[in-house]
């Protein structure tokens, strides 16, 4: 019943944009992707890079062949998120949860019924284009994110057809974080930010042009706290050098380079009793996790006639070590120590060109990457707890090239309808590890190639349907082969396929929105089902996402700066094999929502937003019952309010400062989740409790 009234809903704000004539163009407001009145609409480029020139929050097109949700800088930074975790809430079909104490350093992100082991395996995150994980392919878990909220100035999640044009992970979507644009004029920004649990945040920022053709922007972000859990320290230093250069009329050049230090505890889960006795306990006190990673990236672009073309490169260098008490419960006996280097570099090209054929208009897109990733280093060696004589119990190495190369077409039979047709071919020719003590030693090669289709009509200059279907993947990971059957079975590539059918409706008397049917088959994912790692999975998940906006101010002038939107989310996540075929993926809940009111007018900023999240089961066999060690049972659902007042004032020409005071969890809502596990220990883990802080922006252009 509740997902008819959720359709009816939606069809209702998608049938007033459908009836509506054009509208007259609003006036801008703060945030919003328009310049000046009459100025044209920033539209979303298909992917957002180092060097991209997007002074603004963009927008995505109304004839999109799949959805797609971009928050700019005033969306990000109004919902009052300290951590990147409640940031990504707000986004339509994205949820997170807490999985071993450390979330201010180390968030999970799960969408549209995916695996959710509590480490973001299952989609492609990136920042500023380039892959956020260690090893994009062989090791996809982020043990920490190497950017800080600060620094986050926008985010773009992609979904359909057009993800033929990255790789790999794609599956559930594509999650870009984008950090601040150099910018063009002279600028010296700052932010102070404090608050419970002995928050404290300081970001600073400065650059603009160094001469006629070249600017730059430096960042440095220290951030620290006590965390909301005993003994749940972090400590994060993200710096960032930016340039971009132009050649000419035609061209630029822009580099990047990051350095991110994380050290955070690891609380991991409780015991029922211990849970009862202190929900913020911590029982393990001497887990601890420290890392950095450093990242170089350079963007060559030129435009031509009709299109443009780039060649890139990017390095990365990720160092972890992590140490963790077993056994998980009970008196620790054994001390674990884990560390690695992984690696990875990347060169390429792409390039977009519109052209005529048929007696229609075309635009092609195609792109060529060569990506190395390779793990000299990761051993893991168990020592007495009180101390003593360590024993080494994995040292393995490992190493993978792939070429990749993608090509896609939209072409528009008339001047309403887009069709885009597509293929991307992956090919792994070493994929190879060796690790004497395990032991194990293997060499493999995989080649698949991953079609995509998508279209989009517009009913009108302000509604438009679409639709679309692809296929993704992801590679067998580092750690699964050294746990395949003895005999000696290969390890096959993850493969799943995405559809969407969808509507979608902007700017109709202050009304946006989309409604949108999908569903995602997951096939041969890796399980454990026979005690040996194997591609036996499958998971079939379909939903309903309905997304609204709505400008009041353009409809009643007295309630000028004045909106209200939000989204929610339907979804049956299935098992389809294993012992467990017909039951609920763990952690897939059934429902969630995200709303929010927004309101900026003479130099004051309020808003006001909340997040729902339904309940799940937290194991294949769906256990209702909750276990003493509290890693089994139905993780309920949960209510989640966050609030912002803001006030802005101008102290020069575009020179500003701007006081804020927010919370999260306002009504200090006890929530939890059962957690599975993972190197740190299971257990209760509670969510984050009401926490408060208080900020200062400096904004100069100088």
């Amino acid at each position: 019943m509740t997902n008819v009234r959720a359709l009816a809903t939606g069809v209702l704000v998608l049938a007033i944009g459908c009836a509506g004539g054009p509208a007259p163009r609003p006036a801008p407001r703060p945030g919003d992707p328009t310049g000046p009145v009459g100025a044209p609409v920033q539209e979303v480029p298909e992917i957002l890079v180092t060097g991209t020139p997007i002074e603004e929050a963009p927008e995505v097109p109304l004839d999109a062949v799949g959805s797609r949700n971009v928050f700019g800088p005033e969306r990000v930074r109004e919902t009052a998120a300290r951590e990147i975790n409640e940031l990504v809430q707000h986004i339509p079909a994205i949820s997170t949860r807490p999985y071993n104490g450390g979330e201010a350093a180390a968030p999970s992100f799960s969408m549209r019924g995916l695996p959710d082991d509590g480490l973001t395996e299952y989609i492609d995150v990136l920042i500023d284009g380039v892959p956020a994980g260690p090893m994009p392919y062989g090791w996809t878990a982020l043990s920490f994110f190497p950017v800080t909220p600060d620094r986050i100035w926008a985010v773009d999640y992609i979904r359909g057809a057009h993800q033929v044009r990255y790789s790999p992970n794609t599956v559930g979507g594509v999650l870009n974080f984008l950090t601040r644009p150099v910018p063009s004029e002279p600028l010296l920004a700052s932010r102070l930010t404090t608050g419970t649990n002995d928050y404290l945040s300081a970001l600073f920022e400065a650059g603009g042009p160094v001469s006629g053709s070249t600017s730059v922007l430096g960042s440095y972000v220290n951030r620290r706290g006590a965390g909301y859990r005993d003994d749940g320290d972090f400590d994060q230093q993200d710096a960032s050098i930016k340039l971009k250069h132009v050649i000419d009329d035609e061209s630029w050049v822009a580099a990047a380079v990051s350095w991110m230090e994380d050290g955070h505890q690891a609380p991991g889960g409780l015991t029922r009793a211990d849970f009862d006795a202190d929900r913020f306990g911590n029982a393990r006190p001497d887990n601890r996790f420290d890392g950095h990673r450093e990242v170089a990236d350079v963007v060559y672009h030129r435009d031509s006639d009709d299109g443009y073309v780039e060649a890139f490169t990017n390095f990365s260098h990720t160092k972890r070590h992590l140490a963790a008490q077993r056994p998980q419960f009970g008196a620790p006996t054994t001390f674990l120590d884990w560390t690695d280097d992984s690696y990875f570099w990347q060169i390429g090209a792409r390039a977009e060109q519109g052209f005529h054929f048929a007696g229609m208009p075309h635009t092609a897109y195609a792109g060529l990457r060569f990506h190395r990733e390779w793990l000299p280093n990761y051993k893991i060696q168990s020592m007495p707890f009180g101390g003593g004589p360590s024993t080494t119990t994995r040292d393995s190495e490992y190493e993978m090239n792939t070429l990749s190369f993608h090509i896609d077409d939209t072409l528009r039979p008339t001047e309403k309808l887009a069709i885009q047709v597509g293929v991307r071919l992956e090919w792994i020719p070493t994929a190879k590890g060796s690790d004497d003590i395990v032991p194990f030693d293997f060499d493999e090669d995989f080649f698949t190639a991953l079609p995509g289709v998508g279209a989009s009509y517009e009913v009108s200059d302000r509604t438009a349907v679409f639709a679309n279907w692809f296929q993704g993947f992801r590679a067998p990971q580092v750690w699964g082969f050294s746990s395949v059957p003895p005999t000696d079975e290969q390890l096959d590539l993850e493969m799943g396929t995405s559809s969407e059918i969808g509507i979608r409706t902007r700017g109709v008397h202050g009304v946006s929105g989309q409604l949108t049917f999908w569903r995602v088959d997951f096939d041969d994912f890796g399980v454990f089902y026979t005690g040996f790692y194997e591609n036996l999975g499958r998971i079939v998940t379909t939903g309903i996402d309905l997304e609204a906006s709505w400008h009041l101010g353009e409809v009643w002038v007295s309630l000028e700066g004045l909106t209200v939107g939000g989204s929610v989310t339907f979804q049956d996540a299935e098992l389809r094999s294993g012992p467990n075929d017909g039951n609920e993926v763990p952690y897939a809940w059934d429902s969630k929502a995200a709303w929010y009111a927004s309101y900026a007018r003479g130099g004051w900023s309020l808003f006001l937003g909340g997040t729902y999240v339904g309940e799940s089961y937290s194991d294949d066999a769906n256990t209702p019952t909750e276990n003493p060690e509290g890693n089994l049972g139905i993780n309920p659902s949960r209510v989640v309010w966050d609030l912002r007042v803001a006030r802005r004032f101008e102290i020069g020409d575009g020179d500003s400062v701007e006081i804020a005071a927010g919370a999260t969890n306002l009504f200090d809502n006890e929530w939890y989740v059962h957690s599975r596990g993972g190197f740190f220990g299971g257990g209760l883990v509670a969510g984050p409790p009401l926490q408060g802080y208080l900020s200062m922006d400096l904004s100069v252009n100088w």
